[in-house]
């Protein structure tokens, strides 16, 4: 969020002490006044079938035409001679008022090291191309954000809090560490009364295995060429199982068949590296590159589908999948460039994943790659700028040692697809941070793993005012 910040001084106490206090406000929304849903007419009947209208009409609110609408935000800041200081960022939506991405404090014992804690990001080796810059790609196809090159420090992924360490050498200048405990969960929630630690002791045990969540980086800066990055990125090892099942009917409403299908998603540690080239002016090229560690034990979390449903039945599978297991995450593989010369501006990305598997003494299974391409090039006139999108996403299929894809034969076979999208808009800078942005997305059907996908057209509007 860009801002410009009204700076205020402030005689904090009686004396020789003065603080530096910065406001920042903004506001920002994004609201579909049309939407277009066209069905075909050979559409399947699947599960959780398609809306039998061949064609629906609407309208919403939110960036991916449901959730946020609008919202604004009062960011303050506060420090004394960059020795220590402080953050908080408020939100307010249309469904409530809170703390959103800060309540941080830091302090430098020295100009060389400095600690945070609290709830915030750092974003000081983020990947440097970010989906934000074009956002009419979340009606058109979806895209991976900037931690799909380098993943950023970031203290709540689930969690309320975390505490960092960063420090560049006195001797190396251009050589930067930074190691984060990130996922911290209070004794007592935010949202209840603090009885609630008193009322459930167990809830002490919620950071014993804190120590899994650990995110260590180096950097390092060569001056006239980029910043090179490379990083550990813990996390505690788990596998979110969804199953997707149901049943095979005719037309005249006659049981054919059942079938159940698991859906893996994979946690766990990984190692990451990246390079930044700016060695040319007016061009950033990002790379960068995820390996996930495989592993065997894991344990259940609370959102897994095993604590959602009858123990009776799901407790024979969950030990299935646990037994004598080793579970891969995919690979991650991502390029972003972005290149200006005067009015004109090309950016693009591409991503690919790749190499996940499951694997036992029996059996086996790969998980389907993908590999998502987008590029977003924009012109500047005496008007606004006015932005192409074009995104491209390909599902491989999901196979087993035999080499049967799995699913083969039902209506949900994981044979993998694709979707094509496209969109135009036109932006229009109304102050230094202040813009309005309009446009039409096409997203094109496509199928997706033996499901059908209705093609969609959308008018998204967007405005963002930074004070």
């Amino acid at each position: 969020m860009k801002k410009t910040l009204i700076t205020i001084f402030l005689i904090i106490a009686a004396g020789n002490l003065f603080a530096e206090i910065t406001i920042g406000t903004s506001i920002d929304m994004g609201i579909i006044p049309f939407q277009l849903i066209l069905n075909e007419e050979t559409d399947p009947l699947y599960f959780g079938g398609p809306e039998r209208e061949s064609i629906i009409m609407g309208a919403g609110a939110g960036r991916n035409t449901s959730g946020q609408g609008a919202r604004a935000r009062i960011d303050v800041r506060a420090s004394y001679e960059d020795i220590v200081g402080m953050r908080m960022r408020l939100q307010v939506r249309t469904d409530g008022v809170g703390v959103e991405d800060y309540l941080q404090a830091w302090w430098k014992p020295t100009p060389w090291l400095q600690v945070d804690g609290g709830r915030f990001f750092n974003d000081r080796l983020r990947g440097k191309l970010n989906d934000l810059d074009e956002r009419m790609h979340a009606y058109t196809v979806r895209m991976y954000d900037a931690d799909g090159i380098f993943t950023r420090f970031r203290t709540h992924w689930a969690g309320q809090a975390g505490l960092m360490v960063s420090f560049s050498p006195p001797a190396a200048e251009n050589l930067w560490f930074g190691a984060l405990l990130y996922d911290l969960v209070p004794f007592t929630m935010a949202s209840a009364p603090g009885t609630v630690y008193d009322n459930n002791p167990e809830l002490i045990t919620q950071n014993s295995d804190a120590w899994h969540r650990i995110q260590f980086a180096a950097a390092y800066t060569i001056p006239d060429i980029g910043l090179f990055r490379v990083q550990y990125f813990g996390a505690k090892p788990f596998v979110d199982i969804d199953i997707v099942s149901d049943e095979i009917i005719n037309d005249t409403m006659t049981h054919l068949a059942s079938y159940s299908i698991p859906i893996f998603t994979i946690t766990g540690p990984r190692i990451e590296a990246a390079f930044a080239y700016t060695g040319v002016p007016g061009l950033t090229i990002d790379i960068g590159a995820k390996v996930p560690l495989p592993f065997k034990n894991w344990e259940a979390s609370p959102s897994n589908i095993f604590e959602k449903e009858d123990e009776s039945l799901l407790d024979p599978v969950y030990r299935a999948y646990k037994s004598g297991l080793v579970w891969q995450a995919p690979f991650h593989a991502a390029l972003g460039l972005q290149y200006q010369i005067e009015s004109f501006e090309f950016a693009g990305r591409v991503d690919a994943r790749f190499g996940g598997s499951m694997k036992g003494h029996v059996t086996e299974v790969f998980f389907a790659p993908e590999i998502n391409v987008h590029i977003w090039p924009s012109l500047d006139f005496s008007f606004g700028r006015v932005i192409l999108n074009l995104g491209y996403e390909w599902f491989g299929a999901s196979y087993d040692n035999n080499g049967i894809i799995i699913g083969d034969g039902t209506p949900a076979a994981l044979n993998g697809g694709y979707r094509i999208g496209m969109g135009l808009s036109i932006q229009k800078n109304i102050l230094t941070n202040c813009f309005v942005k309009g446009g039409v997305a096409y997203k094109f059907a496509g199928t997706v793993n033996s499901v059908r996908e209705k093609a969609v057209l959308t008018v998204p509007l967007y405005a963002e005012f930074s004070f």
